[in-house]
């Protein structure tokens, strides 16, 4: 049960960071500047193993290849691609309980 309520939790967040700044925005998509400021601000960027360069690369990768935004399962995939990165050593259970 506790993974649904931790997915619940990382749609929040999608949302909340996808209208961050944007008063038209719609909560389905999320740009290349605040998918780089949901990184840095939930600490996926630490400097050492991923910087902001990797985020951007990441986003680069998991977008459509004519658009500007990532959508909520291209922001799961891009989490994916981060967190062997982040959590170097561990496996995906141990990362994935690491932040709690």
């Amino acid at each position: 049960m506790a993974e649904n309520a931790d997915m619940e939790q990382l749609l929040t967040a999608f949302r909340k960071f996808a209208v961050h700044g944007d008063t038209k925005a719609t909560g389905k998509d999320l740009t290349g500047k605040n998918w780089a400021k949901l990184c840095k601000d939930c600490k996926i960027i630490d400097g050492k193993n991923i910087t902001g360069t990797d985020v951007d690369i990441v986003f680069s990768k998991v977008k459509q290849k004519t658009s500007r935004v990532i959508n909520y399962e291209e922001f799961q995939k891009a989490l994916e691609e981060l967190a062997p990165k982040r959590f170097k050593g561990q496996s995906k259970e141990e990362s994935r309980y690491s932040q709690h």
